[in-house]
């Protein structure tokens, strides 16, 4: 496989990017799996340096629409096992069956600080519309 289906960085700001591109079928699990270790790793060491929970911004224009089952769970278990470190996530990229789908796998990880936004520019006002303004670095 020559992409990863998630990247991850700490972005301008002390944000914690994350880009999740291409399918979720279970070709890609493997590597999405490896990838979910991979931003679980950095959000906390992150998190853990900052003394507190960061904003994590997420871009899902490059995602295609094919989804495993399988896929959306183990992004739920991400989302579920990392909400100690993280105060808010903002995604940008969205359609409608995008969102629907980042609604459910809201649900499934009982996260209530997560929102879904057409722009990047939409998406970053709402990490900060709540106190939750990422520190200058």
């Amino acid at each position: 496989m020559s992409t990863h289906p998630l990247s991850s960085f700490i972005g301008r700001d002390g944000i914690i990017l994350l880009t999740l591109q291409g399918n979720i079928t279970d070709t890609e699990l493997p590597q999405l799996k490896t990838d979910l270790q991979d931003a679980a790793a950095l959000i906390r060491e992150e998190s853990e340096k900052a003394l507190r929970p960061l904003p994590v911004l997420v871009d899902v224009s490059k995602l295609d629409r094919a989804y495993s089952p399988e896929g959306i769970m183990l992004l739920a278990e991400f989302e579920k096992n990392n909400r100690p470190y993280v105060s808010k996530t903002a995604v940008f990229g969205t359609d409608i069956k995008i969102k629907f789908t980042g609604e459910i796998i809201s649900a499934l990880s009982d996260r209530k600080n997560i929102s879904f936004h057409e722009t990047e520019e939409e998406a970053m006002a709402d990490l900060r519309s709540d106190g939750t303004e990422p520190a200058k670095e």
